[in-house]
């Protein structure tokens, strides 16, 4: 998908005020930065819930997290071409996690511990292959690698697109625990 569509996507969500918010990646051009950049590097993870979404809003910000972790909380609507920037970084691509294929069939999921160590998460036909931890109480996962059936055939999943059905995994089981952890209270 396009920015454009993506940007009046965020904002006719917004314009319903809606509970649960989006996010996106959006991944920036090679040829947008002076230095080569690793794809994790020149992917960015936005919400719906930036002022540059919500309708009538005094402020008009896009704060966002670069996938490798190099570029945490930056006002990226300073540098998206077309946006603050005319001759800022340009969008290669951009799709939002919650839309992905199988994202959906998530509560379904399937876990397997591996003998190395890691964990594959297996729900549709998609399966992800993460190192799980735990941080505060909370399932934390480090993406692997993932594939995914497509048109009857194994195909490789790009290391943004294992990311961001990571994202969708933590928030899943996150709420599932904490979920549990009300129940339990509730019945003592």
């Amino acid at each position: 998908m396009n920015y454009r569509d993506l940007k009046q996507i965020f904002r006719e969500l917004k314009s319903t005020f809606p509970r649960e918010d989006l996010t996106a990646h959006i991944i920036f051009t090679e040829d947008s930065f002076r230095e080569p950049y690793s794809p994790l590097s020149r992917t960015y993870r936005i919400s719906s819930d930036n002022k540059a979404f919500w309708p009538n809003m005094g402020g008009y910000s896009i704060f966002s997290y670069c996938l490798d972790g190099t570029d945490q909380g930056v006002r990226l609507d300073y540098y998206i071409a077309g946006e603050r920037n005319i001759s800022g970084w340009e969008v290669e691509n951009c799709y939002i996690l919650e839309w992905m294929q199988d994202a959906a069939a998530i509560p379904c999921l399937t876990r397997t511990e591996q003998d190395d160590g890691t964990v594959c998460y297996f729900f549709g036909d998609t399966c992800i292959r993460v190192r799980e931890s735990h941080e505060n109480e909370k399932i934390r996962l480090e993406p692997v690698d993932g594939d995914q059936t497509a048109c009857d055939e194994w195909m490789e999943l790009s290391i943004d697109r294992v990311y961001g059905y990571c994202t969708l995994l933590e928030r899943y089981l996150n709420r599932i625990s904490i979920e549990r952890m009300e129940i339990r209270n509730e019945n003592r």
